[in-house]
């Protein structure tokens, strides 16, 4: 018998809500690789491997081939290009990419990165790709190359562009300790920058996940701090426009109270899979890209410790910022050293219920570089994309218009920014596929389950065999969760059942490699 989770009933959003979570339909190694729209693979694939070449500099990054040469295409120097920077009366804006050239004034207004690709106005964009090389890894970047391309350089040297394919940002990061240890742990899908899901036995096996298991969601090369530098890294406070303060890390720590929580963090992305198997290819922007088949593993349980944002802001801000009438209408935004800016709602952060916190440490230790160190934001019961790493600047004042909440991590198109975490619970053992004797009538199921950023704890979970039609009690190890954090708002129960198997034939049984298919919900 082969064990098989359903997403029946996922609403559309899954990163917005979801009560019940099912066990995804994925295998513990899939091959990953860009589609074309008809279904053939891509004439490319990113480099899923960091690798030096011989006789090359240094790391080879992911490229982008860029569109063939046309015949008879118009010829541009690269002064020609320079003039065209948008600084003219019409606004013209063209840039280049490899041999090619391209007008890109028009898609300015469409550009998900909003005003970011000016950073190439009348060059290359190469030096722009080689920080954000997701550019690289995106079958919609291939399409718009081709739409915009006007011509080519006559004056390309291929000396000169191999130079510029990036990969110098990502060395200091390839070979970290915590890095090493979480390519074992976790399931990369790209190394540039390095993302990868915690594997499910791991989740499975502590209350708190190691920092080496933890996923990792990064958008650019990790900043190089120095441990001996932790404590001379300055954040800068702003009120809008105006500078109110700057403190160092030690600062920080002389000042105000230490203080640690017990919190998920969950990238808004994961069961990016269960979104698209629920609600259809066109629901998803991770479609035809390395993170088609996220699963549950974007997820970790962690006992953080750090200095209460709600402490620094009070001190450092005008009165008159935080009146109850200003703070309902104010978000903070935090930015990175990595450039990655979003931003969250000052009236939750400043409620001391959640907690909020720059965090220095993760299960006692120092933040690994890939979460953040020296200092990152932490925002229990938010969704991951708002949990700045390596953060530099704070500004209260108006929700940020940056592409991370004008454009991804939205409930769905034009919906509004995701915030708050929704209601969960996830089957960790059995993994999909797990294979157990025609004979068994039981299995015994664990997993997790939290109550997200709704201010709830977690009372029960549930688990069915049939569809839903029955559910059967599971045990919730509430007293583990306490031991960790009494209040248990914003940190996993886990749990384990016993669940009775339906006999292996029936309306919820397919025939799967010659043997029978048994769903598994919880709820």
């Amino acid at each position: 018998m082969f064990f098989r989770a359903s997403s029946r009933g996922l609403p559309r959003g899954l990163a917005g809500c979801s009560a019940a979570a099912l066990c995804p339909l994925l295998s513990e190694q899939r091959t990953i690789a860009p589609i074309k729209a008809d279904g053939a693979a891509a004439s490319w694939s990113p480099s899923w491997e960091w690798k030096v070449a011989a006789g090359h500099p240094g790391l080879i990054g992911p490229r982008q081939p860029g569109p063939v040469p046309r015949p008879n295409e118009p010829r541009f120097t690269r002064a020609e290009v320079a003039l065209r920077d948008g600084s003219d009366r019409d606004g013209t804006m063209w840039m280049t990419y490899r041999d090619g050239v391209y007008d890109v004034t028009a898609y300015l207004q469409e550009h998900p990165g909003g005003g970011f690709i000016m950073q190439g106005a009348g060059g290359p964009v190469e030096g722009f790709w080689a920080h954000w090389a997701q550019h690289h890894m995106s079958w919609k970047v291939e399409e718009a190359l081709e739409r915009l391309r006007i011509g080519r350089l006559s004056d390309y040297q291929q000396e000169q562009d191999e130079a510029q394919r990036g990969g110098a940002a990502w060395e200091d990061e390839q070979m970290d300790e915590c890095r090493v240890k979480n390519r074992q742990k976790a399931r990369p899908y790209c190394e540039m920058p390095y993302c990868a899901e915690t594997k499910m036995h791991e989740l499975d096996k502590t209350y708190l996940t190691p920092a080496e298991a933890l996923y990792v969601r990064n958008h650019a090369p990790v900043p190089n701090v120095p441990l001996v530098d932790a404590d001379e890294h300055v954040i800068s406070f702003y009120d809008g426009e105006s500078e109110v303060a700057h403190m160092s890390l030690a600062e920080l720590h002389s000042r105000f109270p230490a203080v640690s929580a017990v919190a998920i963090l969950q990238c808004s992305g994961n069961r990016g899979a269960d979104n698209i198997e629920a609600n259809g290819r066109l629901s998803s922007g991770f479609v035809r890209g390395p993170f088609e088949h996220i699963g549950l593993g974007l997820l970790g349980n962690v006992c953080w410790h750090g200095i209460l944002l709600a402490d620094v802001l009070q001190e450092v801000l005008p009165h008159s910022a935080l009146r109850r009438d200003n703070v309902d209408g104010l978000h903070a935004t935090f930015e990175g050293m990595d450039g990655y800016s979003t931003s969250t709602p000052l009236a939750y952060i400043m409620d001391p219920v959640n907690r909020c916190m720059l965090a220095t440490q993760m299960n006692g230790s120092p933040l690994s570089p890939d979460h953040g160190f020296p200092v990152r934001a932490l925002l229990p019961g938010i969704t991951g994309a708002r949990h700045v790493k390596w953060v530099s600047k704070i500004t209260v004042g108006a929700e940020c218009s940056s592409p991370w909440n004008a454009t991804y991590y939205k409930d769905g198109v034009g919906g509004e920014p995701l915030q708050r975490l929704p209601m969960n619970s996830l089957i960790l053992s059995p993994a999909p596929g797990t294979q157990i004797s025609a004979g068994a009538t039981s299995v015994e199921v664990s997993g997790v389950a939290y109550s997200g950023g709704n201010g709830s704890c977690i009372s029960s979970v549930e688990v069915s065999t049939d569809r839903g039609k029955t559910w059967q009690p599971a045990v919730c190890h509430f007293d583990e969760a306490s031991r960790y954090d009494p209040c248990r708002l914003h940190s996993w129960v886990k749990f384990r059942a016993t669940a009775q198997l339906l006999p292996a034939r029936g309306s919820c049984v397919a025939a799967v490699n010659g043997g029978p298919l048994q769903e598994i919900w919880c709820r």
